[in-house]
């Protein structure tokens, strides 16, 4: 076999193979055998015709067709490891240029590859929020707010009343005159809060709640507000608005005690002690995640900005094609499908793809090739524990969801559980990750080393973590196999 290899500037490698005839005879002959074995040959049982009855009987062009797809399945390995070729995925059969001698060109995407720029450099102090017993208290207002009766009080509004009201927006400076109206006059109700508790969300914009103090029923009022470009609501992004408000009532929240229904009601807490410990775990959980989320991915993409990174198209695209399965699972658990949304955001499918999915499918690739590429240069490894409390933390996640059994049923005990300790796995590593990079951008924020395992002992972690999962599931069907997969080579 001879072969020359040309690589492309998307991370590609094609390559030119030319075999000797004899090779492709052999296969002519084979496929010939397997045609006669399913083709009905007068005068012949099944595989015993000769070969030129056969080609007599099928066709040349037949065989051939066979005999190469025979033959691609045999030298493929072989082109790969002759050539040193470590490829991403299934390569492609672009051309025979020659049956005699056969030649194939083959297209073949290479795995990715992550150089990282200077790493050791990387530095960001690791500052997570506080929780302070004002946020425990505003927390817990928030609840009993929640749980409030609701009373109609005479006079005008003050700060923790609610207001009830008709509301019409008008653009102020319209296009076209017709098209004014941003929101047609509909009933609105809104919570006026402290000066501390505004926040950006509030709609239509911040700071409106509090422009009702004073103000009491059957008052008319009307507020003008100019919207950024980059509004949350785009209706009113850019534009100067009036808001016509006709104020109906107001209200009274009678909040509940903080007592021993109460406390039951909040989880079974014996105090109130408890209950604001419990409450603290929850904001600081909360806030740190939060926080990580930012402060890892702002590391990562500074690593990224200065790596090397190659991956051939075929990747970008399953990429793009698993953002997109994932936002339409999120949207099935919502109750919506993707039409609608697009309907709704009033945005077409290739749009939709080229402007939001594609972006993200790239940003994800590449910042999972940067995080692969910190594993293997600081040899990163996971704990047992780590793997037991992520394991741990997805079972209660499904749990609260109510999706454990939904899940479980829909792939079957042998794979939930494989599924579980694969994702298990997956997030451990991913912390551990984590934890190497903060040594980097910040060593003196971790109090205390982690005690690392070696990559055996990680691996016979996971293992000890699939087995103790699959236990059960072997009692119940000891005899299931393990599904595999290969890939094949495609022709174009």
């Amino acid at each position: 076999m001879k072969t020359e290899k040309t690589f492309t500037d998307d991370h590609q490698v094609r390559v030119r193979a030319e075999f000797e005839q004899e090779t492709l005879e052999g296969f002519k002959h084979r496929a010939a055998r397997k045609i006669a074995q399913k083709t009905h040959i007068p005068g012949f049982r099944p595989g015993k015709a000769p070969y030129n009855v056969v080609v007599a009987h099928v066709g040349e062009a037949a065989i051939m067709e066979d005999a190469i797809d025979l033959m691609l399945n045999d030298v493929y390995p072989q082109v790969l490891e002759q050539e040193n070729i470590n490829p991403y995925g299934a390569g492609n059969l672009e051309d025979i240029p020659s049956q005699e001698p056969p030649i194939f060109e083959f297209l073949i995407p290479l795995a990715p590859e992550a150089e990282l720029g200077d790493v050791e450099s990387l530095k960001k102090a690791y500052l997570p929020p506080v929780v302070t017993d004002s946020d425990v208290d505003d927390f817990i207002l928030q609840v009993r707010r929640n749980r409030a009766d609701i009373v109609p009080v005479e006079g005008a509004a003050k700060v923790g009343q609610l207001v009830y009201m008709t509301l019409e927006a008008t653009d102020e400076k319209p296009v076209n005159p017709e098209e004014a109206v941003l929101v047609k006059s509909s009933p609105q109700q809104t919570l006026i809060p402290t000066s501390k508790e505004e926040k950006d969300s509030e709609w239509p914009y911040r700071g409106f709640a509090r422009e009702l103090i004073g103000k009491k029923a059957e008052d008319q009022v009307s507020l003008t507000h100019t919207f950024a470009e980059d509004a949350s609501d785009s209706v009113f992004a850019g534009k100067t608005v009036r808001f016509d408000v006709n104020i109906q009532s107001v209200k009274e929240l009678e909040l509940p005690a903080i007592d021993e229904e109460f406390l039951t009601s909040m989880g079974g807490f014996t105090n109130e002690e408890d209950l604001r410990l419990a409450v603290r775990q929850k904001l600081e959980s909360d806030r740190i995640s939060e926080y990580d989320e930012t402060y890892y991915l702002e590391l990562v993409d500074t690593l990224r900005n200065g790596a090397t990174l190659k991956y051939p198209p075929q990747m970008i695209k399953d990429e793009e094609d698993d953002v997109l399965h994932r936002i339409e699972h999120d949207l099935e658990h919502r109750g919506l499908d993707l039409d609608l949304y697009l309907k709704v955001r009033k945005i077409e499918k290739d749009q939709f793809i080229e402007e939001e999915v594609k972006q993200t499918a790239k940003d994800r690739l590449e910042r999972s090739l940067v995080m692969d590429a910190i594993s293997k240069k600081y040899d990163v490894t996971v704990t047992q524990q780590q793997l037991q409390e992520e394991v741990t933390a997805i079972i209660n996640s499904l749990l609260m969801s109510g999706e454990y059994e939904s899940t479980e049923k829909e792939l079957g005990k042998k794979r939930f559980t494989e599924a579980i300790s694969n994702n298990a796995a997956t997030n451990a590593l991913e912390k551990a990750i984590r934890l190497q990079l903060r040594k980097l951008a910040d060593p003196d924020s971790i109090p205390v080393e982690e005690e690392l395992l070696d990559e055996v002992a990680a691996e016979e972690a996971v293992e000890g973590v699939m087995d103790a999962l699959q236990e059960e599931i072997e009692k119940v069907d000891p005899e299931a196999e393990t599904e595999t997969a290969s890939e094949e080579i495609t022709e174009d």
